[in-house]
């Protein structure tokens, strides 16, 4: 599995039998307009694209071939495209979902931008997660404090920090609570035999 970040809440995540891209927000200024899945999740509710509907409209994202559509997620459900089932779990007392799925046979957490530390029902029925994408910026989401709170509550085996401005020093006051400086990537690949068993791993991504 491949995952490559292009700002804000924006991933893409690319597996060997389809590709997953989170929050491709227009209005977030995403620069790269040539994206492309099978699967789209949009964790608030329901912008379309190329319309006014909600709080954001979405960047154009194609299908993986000439042929296809990318199914779009943006309310809570349970979901299954090209074998990557996806459950979306709305946030409570908020228009927001954070989606669970599987690219794989690793479980992915996308907490989507969440402002609000997590219930404890919630952290339970999220369950076993090998890898969390957590906003950490503190505008409009969760800061580093509250972040790292939500970490040591869901266990993830690793954590992709996501929705910060590099300019503003969000990113550094996020690694500083985890004691952690790892080196930016521009695409971070993993396998299932490759997870950490006995530690929590940061994972810094440079937009592409």
């Amino acid at each position: 599995m491949d995952i490559m970040w292009h700002g804000q809440s924006c991933f893409t995540i690319k597996g060997k039998k389809g590709v997953v891209v989170t929050n491709p927000y227009a209005d977030d200024g995403i620069k790269n307009e040539k994206l492309k899945a099978d699967l789209i999740l949009v964790s608030d509710m329901a912008p379309v694209f190329g319309e006014e509907k909600g709080a954001k409209k979405l960047l154009p994202v194609a299908g993986t071939d000439a042929d296809s559509k990318p199914k779009i997620c943006d309310v809570p459900g349970e979901y299954e495209v090209s074998e990557i089932p996806v459950t979306g779990t709305q946030f409570p007392e908020q228009k927001k979902t954070i989606f669970q799925f599987r690219v794989d046979d690793m479980s992915i957490c996308f907490l989507g931008n969440i402002d609000q530390t997590i219930p404890a029902e919630m952290i339970e029925k999220i369950g076993d997660v090998d890898i969390l994408m957590i906003p950490v910026g503190g505008v409009g989401c969760l800061d580093a404090k509250k972040a790292q709170s939500v970490i040591e509550e869901i266990e993830p085996r690793m954590v992709v920090p996501m929705s910060y401005d590099e300019n503003e020093g969000q990113l550094t006051a996020f690694l500083k609570n985890t004691g952690t400086t790892p080196e930016a990537k521009d695409t971070f690949t993993m396998t299932k035999a490759n997870l950490p068993q006995d530690k929590i791993e940061y994972v810094v991504l440079n937009i592409k």
